[in-house]
């Protein structure tokens, strides 16, 4: 599987985010892969009802519906079409006791959880706690010409077969080569942005990115 963060990128905002996710939409139709963008949440109810594709929420602050100005709530997001929430991006880090609750209400207003953690110890705590896939990416390396997986292929395998969660890495992946060798390490996906999202050809490079799995 893939998860694409759209981050706040222009390209992958109003109607760019239409057009992008339209190819989204037509990869994994062709592919049979499951991609899934997380987008920015005040694109989540227009993704979902102009193109019908399982969208994700980037944050969700760990409150119930209330006085809650400026919070981004589980209840809005869901209620917007999300299926699921990528938690504490290395961009947007809470601490282990806030993971740990957002967890709680994200399964309370049924969606997904994704938690990306910048180390194994982190990751193997977050196990605990039951999320649905566990992300490991170290925010260094995002963006950066050094992959996650050639760097941290060891402890990769290691995590991979410690934690009871689907492993999705990150950070550096670009390539199908980074996607095939992940697989090989026991990862079960990946977790990327900016090489598809500012790629001059997204929908080659997405196709590029898909094609092991839907190999494998």
């Amino acid at each position: 599987m893939i998860f694409l963060s759209l981050k706040t990128y222009p390209e992958a905002t109003g109607d760019n985010a239409i057009k992008l996710l339209t190819i989204v939409k037509r990869v994994t139709q062709e592919t049979g892969v499951p991609i899934f963008p997380a987008a920015q949440a005040v694109d989540i109810y227009r993704i979902t009802q102009e193109l019908g594709i399982e969208v994700w929420a980037q944050h969700i602050d760990p409150i119930d519906p209330g006085r809650h100005f400026g919070w981004i709530s589980p209840a809005s997001v869901k209620q917007a079409g999300a299926s699921g929430v990528v938690i504490n991006h290395a961009e947007h880090p809470v601490s282990p006791t806030v993971i740990q609750t957002t967890i709680t209400q994200a399964r309370k207003y049924q969606l997904k959880t994704l938690v990306l953690c910048e180390t194994s110890d982190l990751a193997r705590q977050v196990s605990a706690w039951n999320p649905d896939f566990i992300g490991y990416e170290k925010g260094e390396l995002i963006a950066g010409p050094v992959a996650m997986i050639d760097q941290e292929e060891a402890n990769i395998r290691q995590l991979a077969g410690e934690i009871s969660q689907p492993l999705i890495i990150g950070a550096g992946i670009t390539t199908g080569e980074h996607v095939r060798k992940t697989l090989a390490a026991g990862g079960k996906g990946v977790i990327l942005a900016s090489a598809f999202v500012k790629a001059p050809d997204p929908r080659t490079k997405l196709m590029e990115l898909a094609a092991p799995l839907a190999a494998g």
